[in-house]
């Protein structure tokens, strides 16, 4: 689901991708795991950032959530930092989806929102659907199925025309999720025919992911639907067709996780609630609650407890199911307690992680040398024009057209995409030609040994290169040009005069229309003089 990193590990990564996808999620964690040790030792960037993805989304189908969010927010830092919008959207997405899991709904969405803002400037519709279902996940934890139904839909749109199985069983067992949803909520208006409606229209649909899964081997999905199946199967009164699905669970082979086992404890709970068999029922709910208490999962402490109260009281045992009802009071009280304390911890983390970025600016700045485009900096600007006092040379400040609006309509990710490109141009073209990064979208061209003429012609090459290059696959539609304002350094100059006088041709060079080069100061002068 990730950008395939150009590394000697890229091979053993997709191994390790496609195991977890094949349900081995946990064999799949511990192999990705000793691959960022490698990778991390090899100081592969890209091959860190696909190690912690794949952990983050290891984490999320074994209830491992702090782990892995601790592994998605370094993801997503790793991919940026390298330009790979496609991975940092497929990390985004997981981010939300473990967002979610432990209560954190808003942060969620704002988080899917901008996973889908990402994927969409990737031809990749695949991931296009992955970022929207996430969203989807979101909506539907705050009981916005109608939103939800949907997207999810679009989803399958999406994947419809492509060999992606896996993706297809998760995105009809969340809409199969959805519909129970909105079934229940039309039951509790009255409407019991649109409820029956829509409570079989998931069964279907339930059903189609469980094919999807087994097919493929996805036995994480398919353990996922078939609990569900079960769940639903018993809610329309259907308790013989529930214990197939729960039978075929325990027939699905690989380890099982933590999130998976409590889903199959409270639905064979709550199946043996409703066939009667109540002791049973009390037995597993105990077992259920038992284990949830260990989990980060933000329903299951709280509805394991409810669960639980409502075979006591299905029991006749009032005093326990007042007692625990008391209980799951409590455990919600603190859940919303937890919630506002993962929310401050995740502040924290932003926190931590922008003071990071301030020191690293300030090493950055130390070492002479621009992070983001690799050029050399404002620093070493000012020390080469020092090493160059007395000598004949030129100077172009070049500054990119329009680029605010780059960030305005297609986001800060691509204007850094943008910067970076624009660094490869100037590195690329040569000719004597030295550039740096002076700040924003602005660059500085120093053209040593050269006369105003020479150096005009090497701008005006560098402005059409600009004007030229292919853009558009960093956004649709994008189109960049540069202006640029060349002075020539005179006997004695200064730097700060040199400067001015670039400058104010480039704000000529802007003055007239922008994509452009100006040289010479004639045409201001006859502009002063009208």
């Amino acid at each position: 689901m990730s950008d395939q990193s150009p590394t000697p590990f890229a091979e053993q990564l997709a191994a390790c991708w496609r195991m977890g996808r094949t349900g081995r999620s946990a064999e799949a964690l511990a192999e990705s795991r000793r691959l960022y040790g490698l990778v991390q030792d090899a100081e592969d960037g890209p091959g860190m950032a696909e190690c912690l993805t794949q952990i983050a989304w290891f984490c999320l189908q074994l209830g491992l959530a702090d782990e892995g969010i601790d592994c998605a927010v370094a993801a997503k830092e790793l991919w940026s930092q390298h330009g790979r919008t496609h991975g940092h959207a497929n990390a985004s997405a997981i981010y939300s989806w473990l967002l979610v899991e432990m209560g954190l709904v808003d942060e969620g969405f704002a988080e899917a929102e901008t996973a889908m803002r990402l994927a969409e400037m990737q031809p990749d519709q695949g991931m296009l659907a992955f970022a929207m279902n996430a969203k989807a996940i979101a909506l539907m934890y705050c009981r916005q199925d109608q939103l939800a139904v949907p997207l999810l839909e679009r989803c399958l749109e999406l994947v419809a025309g492509f060999d992606l199985p896996s993706e297809r069983s998760l995105y009809l067992t969340n809409l199969a999720y959805s519909q129970v949803s909105m079934a229940e909520a039309a039951e509790s208006r009255g409407d019991m025919a649109e409820g029956r409606r829509l409570r079989e229209l998931a069964i279907v649909n339930n059903d189609r992911a469980i094919v999807a899964a087994d097919g493929c081997g996805d036995s994480w999905s398919l353990r996922t639907a078939l609990c569900n199946g079960a769940e639903y199967h018993v809610l329309t009164g259907n308790i013989a067709l529930a214990r197939t699905y729960l039978a075929r669970w325990e027939a699905v082979a690989g380890a099982v996780g933590l999130r998976e086992r409590i889903h199959y404890i409270y639905t064979s709970a709550e199946l043996l609630t409703h066939a009667g068999q109540l002791a049973e029922a009390l037995a597993l709910s105990e077992e259920a609650v038992a284990l949830a208490a260990d989990n980060a999962n933000a329903d299951h402490k709280a509805n394991t407890i409810r669960r639980l109260a409502e075979v006591h009281e299905a029991l006749g045992n009032f005093e326990q199911a007042l007692g625990l009802y008391k209980q799951f009071h409590i455990a919600y009280q603190r859940q919303m307690g937890d919630v506002t304390r993962r929310r401050a911890q995740l502040v924290e983390m932003q926190l931590q992680t922008r003071k990071l970025q301030a020191r690293a600016a300030v090493f950055e700045e130390q070492a002479g040398q621009d992070a983001l485009t690799g050029l050399p900096n404002r620093r070493r600007f000012d020390a080469a024009i020092e090493a160059l006092r007395g000598s004949r040379f030129c100077l172009g400040i070049l500054d990119l057209d329009h680029f605010k609006a780059v960030n305005d309509s297609y986001s800060h990710l691509v204007g850094d995409a943008v910067l970076r490109r624009a660094a490869e141009l100037l590195n690329g073209l040569g000719w004597g030609m030295r550039a740096f990064r002076l700040g924003g979208e602005e660059f500085a061209l120093l053209f040593p040994d050269l006369d105003i003429e020479p150096a005009a012609a090497v701008a005006e090459a560098v402005r059409e290169a600009f004007s030229r290059a292919n853009w558009s696959d960093l956004g649709p539609g994008l189109r960049v040009t540069a202006s640029i304002g060349l002075a020539a350094a005179g006997r004695g100059m200064e730097q700060a005069e040199i400067m001015a006088i670039a400058d104010r041709r480039l704000y000529r060079a802007k003055a007239q229309g922008r994509d452009r080069l100006v040289a010479s100061d004639a045409l201001e002068e006859l502009d002063l003089l009208a």
